[in-house]
């Protein structure tokens, strides 16, 4: 603990402690030239005691006399040492601090004793008692602190002592040469000390206010810089001569700590390259390992202090190489080179003065130096953080326009969520949640209509996508316009001043409150049979309006608000443009949905069956063919007609499963006749014209059975007909030519052309019911439906009339050519047992059967 105690108040001492001195006086030296000059030396016999010593002569051998430097005299021996002695007296009225300086001790070693008038002898012991060739710290200086008192004199002896031949210099300094040279080595040290202490006090604080582990490493450079400096200049030469080897480790702590921080803090300050870095990493090591070696070996410190001196040498050419590759970066490298080119400057100048090829004070190289480097290294490291400040506040800046753009992203991305990207209305969403927040807390309902632009697609397919959007966007404004005038306090806001939404390119929404009433519904429809006009381009949009009651009590459910208005868009028509939703509707579809999709599991439980309702030839009034009718006999809804499941069925695609078995299910029935003629007709749909191999699929059902194809009728409605007319006419021939007849159903109705009657190849044309209905109250009836025959019979065709009820109106068809009949008139659909049973019996001819 007393080392680092020491050093401690060695530190403080160094920083805080300013020499003080008497004013200048006069100084006598006794035997001496002058003042500053050189005194003669005296020589005496090393055995001698204190006390017995007297002047000798000076030896006559000038052959030990050399002359190193200027003013600069040497005395060489080879004894065991020799006495100089020298008498300094003070006669000025002020006492007077004098220092004598043995400036190049190349000796074993040296002692001193200073005495003063007579009181008690100071005694220096300098040195550690070792031959100097082996001594730890071989310092080239010696300092001795003299003081001289009013009217008093001081005696001065020295004892040198050496094993080999050597030089020794003594030199006395009065106050005024000693004050001479104190003002400009103090200027020189207070600079030195002042801006290695501010560059200290300074990276200490930006340490602790930055938290940069640049600034904490530039803290442990500085401290040994300041050490070292102190060490050098003899400032604390009683810890450089101390009289224990354990103390010799500090100067060479200093020398290496401060390379290893330097080095460490250039590496930071520049981005070195692979190979450079391997360099600094070797000096690094190399650096810890002597001062590891120091500490463990003190008795080896001359070869250490070898080592020492060839990694100081490395140190400033390995780190001027590495910043003069980067020299081209900036400042930065710039500043590192000028520290490191002015420290191994004055390595080269400390060098020429050691060898005596340089006369100034070269010590100072030294001192001057560690400052410029500390500065530099200082000013390198400012500049590097400031550099730093700079990208973190080019990447901050970045953040906050990175954060800003995203901002304007989410808020774009918003926009694009709850706008319709054509339009810029509110969307879907914003619809929604517009009808949530007006529901919530509120008493009442809100009506939601959507309005369906059927002919978008049709106006998009020959306009112009910008002339298009633009068209839609005036349309609704219109549309808006109108709510305006005619209802301003039913119109709610969507979003802000938008009060009408997007919720596709061809569908448009908008909300009032309460529930829908009939008026209004009535005066919508009104305008929007009206012709829409833009920069004189007339547009039939062909809207349909579906519209539904949203109550407060569907949030708790969770559905969507607009599901129900979406549903009654679809039951709008040509001639109810404006539909609300129906609830009891609703369930119908729904039930009737239900029932499709358990259709094929009835067909494999057996619930479906077959009724069957006889055509009477008018002729014979005999009973030629019948037509299979489907009943679903439900375990819980009991008997359900076609109706309520055949239009879902052809929805859903199951109907052609049902029709390959009502065909299978007719002709096992024929099978069971007792006359081989009689035909069974069966109805099929446009989706089963469109199933792929629905011809070899009825031949092949027919041939399972083994019923002729003969025996069947296949009745196509005009509508499945004309879906995909060239596709229907090359199966329905394909099946005309197999033996299969033809039947057209429901002629008449829908779309009817004479142009199918030509092109279809067909044996049977059945005229709807709505042409017999009151036929001998009409007229006009009459002649349509003597036309219908008439056309009938030119084109070879069978003509049957559906839905023949009254006794009248066979007798008219009888009269005017009709060839078949089919109506309650004569039967209703029967069972299977009642239809055998019906072949058999004479048709009545009175009284016809009631409709069920």
């Amino acid at each position: 603990m007393k080392l680092p105690l020491r050093l401690f108040l060695l530190l403080l001492q160094l920083l805080f402690a300013m020499p003080s001195w008497a004013g200048p006086a006069a100084l006598d030296i006794s035997k001496a030239a002058g003042q500053g000059e050189w005194v003669d030396v005296e020589t005496r016999v090393a055995t001698q005691r204190f006390g017995d010593l007297g002047p000798t002569h000076p030896p006559d051998d000038h052959a030990h006399w050399t002359k190193r430097r200027d003013h600069v005299r040497t005395i060489g021996f080879e004894s065991n040492g020799i006495w100089t002695r020298a008498t300094l007296s003070n006669s000025s009225d002020a006492p007077i601090l004098g220092w004598l300086e043995v400036t190049e001790p190349y000796t074993d070693y040296v002692d001193c004793f200073v005495d003063s008038d007579g009181s008690q002898m100071s005694i220096f012991h300098m040195g550690d008692r070792r031959p100097f060739a082996t001594r730890a710290i071989q310092y080239p200086a010696m300092v001795l602190p003299i003081s001289v008192y009013p009217g008093s004199q001081v005696s001065i002896h020295c004892l040198l002592r050496n094993n080999g031949s050597t030089a020794a210099t003594f030199q006395y300094w009065t106050p005024q040469n000693y004050a001479l040279r104190e003002r400009e080595t103090a200027f020189g040290r207070a600079l030195c000390y002042g801006a290695l202490g501010f560059t200290l006090l300074v990276s200490v604080v930006l340490a602790l206010v930055n938290g940069n582990p640049l600034s904490f490493l530039m803290v442990a450079e500085v401290l040994p810089v300041l050490a070292a400096t102190a060490s050098r200049e003899g400032d604390a030469f009683q810890l450089l001569w101390p009289n224990h080897p354990e103390f010799n480790v500090p100067p060479y702590m200093w020398i290496l700590v401060g390379i290893v921080t330097a080095t460490l803090v250039f590496r930071l300050i520049i981005q070195v390259g692979k190979w450079e870095r391997r360099v600094t990493t070797v000096l690094v090591l190399s650096s810890i390992l002597v001062l590891g070696a120091a500490l463990a070996l003190p008795e080896h410190a001359p070869g250490i202090s070898a080592l020492v001196q060839v990694v100081s040498v490395v140190y400033p050419l390995a780190l001027l190489w590495i910043c003069a590759r980067h020299w081209h970066e900036g400042p930065v490298a710039r500043l590192l080179c000028l520290g490191m080119g002015v420290q191994l400057l004055a390595l080269v100048i400390n060098a020429a003065g050691v060898m005596g090829y340089y006369e100034g004070a070269y010590g100072l190289a030294s001192m001057y130096a560690s400052v410029v480097k500390a500065l530099a290294l200082a000013a390198a490291l400012f500049y590097r953080m400031k550099l730093d400040r700079l990208e973190r506040a080019r990447a901050q800046a970045e953040h906050t326009m990175e954060l800003e753009r995203r901002l304007a992203y989410e808020a774009q991305l918003r926009d694009v969520v709850s706008h319709h990207p054509r339009y810029g209305m509110p969307n879907q969403a914003m619809l929604e949640e517009s009808v949530r927040g007006h529901l919530e807390g509120a008493s009442t309902g809100v009506s939601i209509w959507i309005v369906k632009l059927n002919r978008f697609g049709f106006l998009e397919s020959i306009l112009p996508p910008d002339t298009l959007t633009a068209v839609v966007k005036i349309y609704a404004e219109e549309l808006h316009n109108w709510f305006v005038a005619k209802h301003p306090e039913r119109l709610l806001a969507v979003e802000g001043e938008h009060r009408l939404a997007a919720l596709d390119d061809s569908t448009l929404a908008f909300v009032t409150s309460g529930p829908p009433p009939d008026t209004l519904m009535t005066e919508l429809e009104s305008f929007l049979v009206r012709r829409f006009e833009w920069q004189g381009l007339f547009v039939a949009w062909d809207p349909h309006v579906g519209v539904a009651m949203a109550s407060p009590a569907q949030l708790a459910l969770g559905s969507g608000v607009s599901d129900e208005a979406r549903i009654a868009l679809q039951w709008c028509s040509a001639h109810r443009r404006v539909v609300p939703f129906d609830a009891e509707r609703m369930k119908r579809e729904q039930l009737a949905y239900g029932l499709t999709l358990d259709l094929e599991g009835a067909i494999d439980r057996g619930e479906l069956l077959l009724h069957y309702q006889p055509k009477v030839t008018l002729e014979t009034r005999r009973t030629e063919s019948l037509e299979a009718l489907v009943r679903w006999r439900h375990p819980v809804r009991g008997m359900i007609p076609p109706g309520a499941f055949i239009a879902e069925a052809e929805a859903t695609g199951a109907i052609n499963r049902l029709t390959m078995w009502a065909i299978g299910e007719a002709a096992r029935f024929l099978l069971t006749l007792p006359d081989q003629h009689v035909r069974v007709s069966v109805n099929i749909t446009a989706f089963d014209l469109a199933t792929p191999r629905f011809v070899d699929k009825v031949l092949e059902t027919l041939r399972q059975v083994g019923c002729p194809p003969s025996r069947l009728i296949l009745e196509v409605t005009e509508s499945a007909a004309l879906s995909d007319r060239e596709r229907a006419t090359q199966i329905l021939s394909r099946l005309r030519d197999e033996g299969v007849k033809i039947a057209l159903d429901d002629f008449g109705t829908g779309y009817s052309s004479l142009g199918i009657l030509q092109e279809m190849p067909l044996d049977e044309m059945k005229v709807d019911r709505s042409f017999v209905t009151d036929i001998a109250e009409f007229g006009r009836k009459q002649a349509v439906l003597q036309a219908m025959i008439e056309v009938g019979h030119r084109l070879g065709l069978t003509v049957t009339i559906e839905g023949v009820e009254h006794g009248d109106s066979v007798e008219w068809l009888a009269v005017n050519g009709c060839d078949v009949v089919q109506g309650y008139f004569f039967s209703r659909p029967l069972d299977a047992e009642s239809a055998r049973s019906w072949l058999i019996r004479p048709v009545k001819t009175v009284e016809p059967v009631e409709p069920a």
